[in-house]
């Protein structure tokens, strides 16, 4: 009986005989309709309690979710519920959600038809949090259209746990983007390389600015359509992706940090390097070295470096570049391409790390990526009136100000720069990426 429920209208019903029974004390003739409201109400409940104890034995619920969800996307939670009532059925079903999805009241009204067997019913959630995240059982409290009274809990255990990953939604995303015909009107700039390919990829149809002398004419006469050759540059390059897990990439934009956007940055252009034929690897540091993935282009190079980021976290130390630049001696001997996601607020922020940042670049192609602050940019289109508008006016304007100063000093230094928002951050790199790879820069 621990899983039958009084509704409230059962609660309503017996406050009326209660209060036919005060008002038999002033009206004596009413006492014995009083006792007679009183059984037939026990009656009907009891009726009520059968009748839906049937119903429920026929009711059974199942969820499906993706053993890998995606940072920061948004995805779908598909519940069915197979029912073959005789009856409608009114209910109110609950899932036990995973706690770092942070849904206190996942309540859902839902109304079983006798006319179907089966009711369906979807959950949109968006993680904010790499890691695992457990779901728990499954409950459905059920009643009667009429009378209602009692209401009947059906639980389906459904302990099930899933892992959050670095965005694949995005990865596949702007891998289409990427080797879309259309990438262009997507944000993705295709530079034409200096110089031509040397080994052979395939065989593929005409295309607006292809060289005429790639054409292969028997290709063309088979399909009586234009058919050129398309080659690849012959070297394969060594690409790494340098991630600063320290304090500065702890700050939020938009639900997740700065390291969440760059580990789904990072896993998006993996992803383009190992397409491009190139050799992808992983350094994530901060007061230490975290991971360390030798660049390579095996098949399930992708799937490492996923592995390794999929527990990243931020520290609230400072990174640690004398052992990011000892590492990189020691382990990396050929001239390889570097992309370092990190953050610097202050032109002081980048006089520190400099020495090492300019030794990396000397020996290898650094690329150093670094965040607008968005929230300041929101600010500064405020008219500034109060005098408290306007201190905060100069701090923004400042704050901007030392970000091109930063940019400006890198570039002048010889170091390949992006300044960057997070929301552009993968179009912005993958562009960087292909421009590199265009003019065959080392």
């Amino acid at each position: 009986m621990g899983r039958v429920f009084l509704h409230s209208r059962f609660f309503a019903v017996l406050g009326g005989v209660i209060l036919l029974f005060c008002v038999s004390f002033s009206y004596p003739q009413l006492y014995r309709v009083a006792w007679i409201a009183l059984g037939v109400m026990v009656i009907i409940a009891l009726i009520d309690f059968a009748l839906l104890r049937f119903e429920v034995s026929n009711v059974s619920m199942s969820r499906q979710v993706q053993d890998k969800l995606s940072l920061g996307d948004k995805q779908y939670i598909h519940y069915t519920l197979h029912h073959k009532n005789r009856r409608n059925l009114l209910g109110q079903f609950y899932d036990e959600l995973p706690p770092q999805l942070q849904y206190r009241s996942h309540l859902t009204t839902l109304q079983l038809s006798n006319e179907q067997e089966e009711t369906q019913y979807q959950f949109i959630l968006r993680p904010v949090d790499r890691g695992r995240y457990d779901f728990g059982d499954m409950h459905l409290l059920l009643r009667l259209g009429f009378p209602g009274l009692i209401q009947y809990k059906v639980t389906t255990r459904a302990a099930q746990t899933v892992e959050v990953y670095p965005s694949i939604i995005q990865m596949k995303h702007y891998e289409l983007m990427v080797f879309a015909q259309t990438a262009h009107k997507l944000g993705i700039r295709p530079v034409r390389a200096i110089g031509e390919n040397d080994e052979f990829e395939l065989i593929r149809e005409y295309v607006s600015g292809d060289n005429i002398k790639s054409i292969n004419w028997k290709a063309t006469s088979r399909n009586n359509v234009l058919m050129v050759n398309q080659f690849q540059n012959s070297r394969s390059q060594h690409v790494y992706f340098l991630v600063d897990k320290g304090r500065a990439m702890k700050m939020p934009f938009d639900g997740l940090s700065l390291l969440d956007h760059a580990i789904n940055s990072t896993l998006v252009l993996s992803n383009i390097v190992l397409r491009k034929y190139d050799k992808a690897g992983l350094i994530t540091f901060a007061e230490q070295i975290d991971s360390s993935i030798k660049a390579d282009n095996q098949s399930n190079q992708l799937y490492t470096i996923s592995k390794h980021l999929f527990d990243q976290k931020t520290t609230f130390k400072e990174p640690n570049y004398p052992a990011l630049l000892n590492t990189i001696n020691g382990s990396i001997k050929q001239r390889s391409i570097f992309f370092l996601y990190t953050n610097f607020e202050h032109v002081q922020d980048l006089k520190r790390q400099l020495p090492y940042i300019l030794t990396i670049n000397r020996r290898h192609l650094l690329v150093v990526i670094f965040f607008e602050n968005t929230i300041f940019e929101t600010m500064l289109e405020e008219d500034a009136k109060t005098v408290k508008q306007i201190y905060e006016d100069t701090i923004v304007r400042r704050s901007r100000m030392e970000k091109q100063l930063i940019q400006k000093e890198l570039r002048t230094l010889g170091v390949e720069v992006i300044l960057t928002t997070p929301e552009k951050l993968s179009i912005d790199t993958i562009n960087m990426y292909l421009k590199i790879k265009a003019k065959r820069m080392k």
